[in-house]
């Protein structure tokens, strides 16, 4: 059964580009790791902060994103 070209409801901005924000978040939050790593270990400050920065993201385009 095909659907009805009347019902032309415009897609949510969230549900059309979920797959593609899913993704960033999944590479933020594993780049998140390495960064926060050698932010400890070098005793970098900056590092550390831009780590916390991609936790963040990681976590809330999920929260935007959502079905």
């Amino acid at each position: 059964m095909a659907a009805n070209p009347m019902d032309n409801k415009p897609v949510p901005w969230g549900k059309k580009y979920r797959n593609p924000l899913m993704n960033a978040a999944f590479a933020a939050f594993w780049l998140g790791f390495p960064i926060a790593y050698l932010g400890g270990v070098q005793n970098n400050g900056l590092l550390i902060n831009s780590a916390f920065i991609l936790f963040t993201l990681a976590c809330i385009v999920p929260l935007v994103t959502k079905k």
